[in-house]
């Protein structure tokens, strides 16, 4: 038997790719990377900017509801009607610390400044032409009730009385506005109703909104702030980031029937009252309404985009429109208001 012969392999035909074929290979895959990588950085951008868009919104509405919410309660003051007290002889300080001044100043319970007003003294950084308010009110919390924070000395305090042997002295001894003592004799000596048992502490609260220039001095990042008073002083406490603007116009009743008559940006000279105290006291007296109107910016800027756009943000002291921009610059920005009923000076009217 013959033996099988074995299969010759034809050496030219073990060829692998050609430089040619190498090249075109490598410029085919060079352009799906460079296509999967477009894909990758507009998908990127698309979402960076989302999340800058969806942080702007989240500021621009959180700031108009922190404005909201302390206005809701502005002139609440617990078992006391502020009324009781009257009305102040002299244009209010907002920055006074002052437990006279606080106690004469309950019935003031807001007080605004327009964007091209002088700025209460104790505030720093104030962004030109922005508004600034002054609230007034209680804590709508009992010191020392169950989820309530405990009296903390330094801190000032209201106590009203529901005793009926001391609701018969005069008003300025019907309620007490002090300060709370680490030590010694309490100031705070007013009785519930029956006189067995002390009156609630309610912390005084005067809160003054205003935008700064900048968050950390320097960073020209405008913020939100609040200058707070607490242990007797005002602590200034940065609220929200890429706050531009905010204005503020309100609704003043008139007629003393509850509703407002007439809106304006600045009380304090609506009607020709400015520089007469009597007048401007009134008007603020008179403010039941607030419509917020705030600018917000991005934190970052986008690229590839330019903000020329012009924003009404309420309305300036001479009722023209309050106009900012164009801006020019990478920032996406947005308006946004809301209108609030101040409850409990409009409710006492009703």
């Amino acid at each position: 038997m013959s033996k099988p012969m074995s299969k010759r392999i034809d050496p030219l035909r073990m060829q692998g790719f050609t430089l040619v074929e190498l090249m075109i290979g490598m410029v085919l895959g060079m352009l799906v990377i460079t296509a999967i990588t477009l894909v990758f950085v507009n998908v990127s951008r698309n979402r960076h900017d989302m999340e800058r868009t969806g942080r702007q919104i989240e500021n621009g509405r959180y700031a108009t509801q922190l404005l909201a919410d302390d206005l809701i309660n502005a002139g609440y003051y617990g078992e006391f009607d502020p009324r009781l007290a009257g009305a102040p002889t002299a244009i209010p300080d907002p920055c006074s610390t002052s437990l006279t001044d606080l106690k004469n100043m309950v019935m003031f319970h807001v007080q605004g400044y327009p964007a091209a007003s002088t700025k209460p003294a104790c505030l720093s950084d104030v962004k030109a032409n922005t508004a600034v308010v002054a609230i007034r009110r209680l804590a709508t919390c009992v010191a020392g009730a169950t989820n309530c924070d405990a009296t903390a000395a330094g801190e000032i305090y209201m106590q009203s009385s529901l005793c009926d042997t001391e609701l018969s002295l005069p008003v300025p001894s019907r309620y007490v506005v002090a300060a709370q003592p680490s030590s010694g004799t309490s100031p705070f000596t007013l009785n519930i109703r029956g006189c067995a048992a002390a009156a609630a502490l309610r912390k005084y609260v005067m809160d003054i909104y205003f935008v700064a220039n900048n968050d950390n001095p320097g960073d020209g990042i405008p913020t939100l702030k609040r200058a707070e008073l607490s242990n007797g002083a005002f602590t200034i406490v940065p609220l929200v980031e890429g706050i531009e603007d905010f204005q503020v116009e309100y609704g003043l009743d008139t007629n003393n029937d509850g509703t407002p008559d007439v809106v304006s940006p600045d009380p304090g000279a609506y009607n020709g009252c400015a520089g007469a105290t009597g007048c401007y006291i009134a008007n603020w007296l008179n403010a039941l309404t607030a419509e917020i109107h705030v600018l917000s910016r991005a934190s970052e800027a986008s690229p590839d985009y330019k903000n020329t756009k012009t924003y009404t943000v309420g309305l300036n002291a001479d009722g023209s429109d309050h106009v900012d921009g164009p801006f020019n610059d990478g920032y996406k920005r947005h308006v946004y208001g809301q209108m609030v009923r101040m409850n409990n000076p409009a409710g006492r009217r009703e």
